[in-house]
């Protein structure tokens, strides 16, 4: 079997579903396959679900298996472009977790930020654009900061940034200031904050040379979309070109991408999780033969311009 944009491999992708050709709506109800059981994946097959009232057969999976479809809505996740930070790797995940996946990995930087000494350090190496959900880092920032004032009041936060600005950082900036003032310290890419290389051994960070110890390094690599994606052959430049209207592939209509999709009029991986409901509803109405209400002023005509 050749893997293709319509057939994924189960044995070829880990946690991914093995997808045959569209169907040609000739079995009776319309079939909708919703890959990756995330935010965006479960909210757009839940609103088909809904909306269709039973009209549309709706299938969320995870584990490999062969399934027709009509339509498929892809919701892959991310992954981390290799080497992107010197020094770090998945390998040196538990020394310096990333924690921008769910599970042990947020736990873990709970643990050792609630483990620091007092006045200790604790430094996030943030991604360089584009990335999922572009305030994340900062949002992170402001929940460390707020528990290291009640647990750790001397201790420091220091944000490795490559970037020369960032999502709301106005408003990061005024908070931090009022609520945090002398904890919060981001060194950006005119001070060495895009030179910046890693010891998870050592526990340090060398900023454009000059080399600092730390108690706890939160590392967010840079990012791209999620393997099954890019063996897919839905991939360009590390993100999925889609069409801006319904986030439809680019390279193949009849799968639409959710999360980490990039459009000519706007970047939508930061709004997937609120474009997710109307997306659904997209599917749902073309499936049925109905005209999508696209105008200005509706939701997904806001989001867009």
């Amino acid at each position: 079997m050749t893997l293709n944009r319509r057939l994924f491999l189960g044995t070829a992708v880990a946690a991914a579903g093995a997808l045959a050709a569209p169907m040609v709506r000739a079995q009776g109800k319309p079939r909708v396959v919703v890959v990756g059981g995330g935010a965006g994946g479960a909210t757009a097959a839940r609103y088909i679900a809904k909306d269709s009232d039973g009209a549309i057969d709706v299938t969320l999976i995870e584990p490999s298996r062969t399934l027709p479809y009509d339509r498929l809505i892809l919701s892959p996740g991310i992954d981390f472009v290799d080497d992107a930070v010197p020094g770090w790797s998945v390998a040196s995940q538990n020394a310096m977790p990333h924690a921008y996946k769910g599970g042990s990995q947020t736990e873990l930087l709970k643990a050792q930020i609630m483990a620091m000494p007092q006045g200790g350090t604790f430094a996030m190496v943030a991604p360089p654009n584009p990335y999922r959900c572009p305030p994340g880092p900062y949002e992170r920032v402001s929940m460390v900061a707020h528990a290291l004032k009640e647990s750790n009041p001397t201790a420091k936060i220091l944000i490795l940034d490559p970037k020369p600005g960032f999502s709301k950082q106005a408003l990061f900036e005024d908070g931090w200031s009022r609520h945090y003032s002398g904890m919060v310290e981001r060194i950006g890419p005119d001070f060495g904050g895009e030179n910046v290389s890693v010891n998870p051994d050592e526990m340090t960070v060398d900023i454009d040379g000059m080399v600092q110890k730390v108690d706890v390094c939160n590392v967010i690599p840079a990012q791209k979309a999620g393997h099954i994606a890019e063996v897919a052959g839905l991939t360009e430049d590390n993100w999925a070109p889609v069409n801006a209207a319904d986030l439809s592939s680019t390279m193949d209509e009849n799968i639409h991408i959710l999360g980490v999709g990039r459009s000519p009029r706007s970047d939508l991986r930061g709004i997937h999780r609120l474009v997710s409901s109307h997306h659904g509803r997209h599917v749902r109405r073309e499936l049925s033969f109905e005209p999508w209400p696209f105008w200005p002023g509706t939701p997904i005509a806001r989001i867009l311009q």
